[in-house]
């Protein structure tokens, strides 16, 4: 069976824009953990060579107010590269979905032709906020299903990629292999977790028909989710 180009949805809270913890930030972030106690879980949480330095950091600015965002310019300029070689199918699927042409792309350097916005849920009356993320990939493993080509699929969220959505989408018998991705919100995706996003969409062959994988990072250094 000849497989079609790997399709990838992601979210931005907690993916791309890091909710790191407020005093690790202010000691250096991402890199400068000496300060910290051995046995401080947020120790192994934000070393290098497990998270990606947070270099980018702007305020945006939407209708319904103001959000500060942290991002690694290495992982969004990697990610969007991989669309740009047509390696991929990029497609945002966040609840920023109105904001994601006009603000978040320019923002992070993403050309809005190549990146698709997924339109999930109504931003007016909400509809389909709570289900729309999970009813979207479901759709679209139901269509590569019957494509004579499948591609594959990477879902990446840090919410929504949980136990019971992974049996969902199992239970759909996907006819390429998926690849469900969940990062630590404190870091977004980690390191780990790219080279194996790099891995699945270079050499899909050799995957399960799904994995789910957790950077879980024993929420430990938890802190409050500010955004959309």
């Amino acid at each position: 069976m000849i497989m079609g180009v790997p399709v990838i949805y992601t979210d931005f809270d907690g993916v791309l824009n890091a909710f790191p913890d407020d005093k690790v930030l202010r000691r250096g972030g991402v890199g400068h953990t000496g300060w910290l106690k051995d046995g401080d879980p947020r120790k192994p949480l934000y070393d290098a060579a497990r998270a990606f330095r947070l270099d980018g950091n702007e305020q945006a600015r939407t209708p319904v107010g103001r959000f500060r965002i942290h991002w690694s310019t290495e992982l969004t300029d990697a990610m969007h590269a991989l669309a740009v070689s047509g390696r991929v199918e990029l497609n945002w699927l966040s609840t920023w979905q109105p904001y994601c042409v006009n603000t978040l792309d320019p923002m992070l350097g993403w050309d809005p032709s190549v990146v698709h916005n997924t339109v999930w849920y109504d931003p007016v009356t909400m509809e389909r906020r709570l289900t729309g993320k999970l009813s979207t990939v479901l759709s679209r493993v139901r269509v590569e299903r019957k494509s004579n080509d499948p591609s594959p699929i990477v879902w990446i969220d840090d919410e929504e990629c949980y136990d019971a959505a992974v049996e969902e989408v199992r239970a759909e018998n996907p006819a390429a292999p998926v690849l469900m991705v969940r990062p630590d919100m404190h870091i977004g995706v980690s390191r780990r977790q790219w080279k194996l996003i790099e891995r699945f969409v270079d050499d899909w062959s050799g995957f399960p028909p799904l994995t789910f994988d957790n950077e879980d990072g024993s929420r430990a250094a938890r802190g409050e989710h500010v955004g959309l």
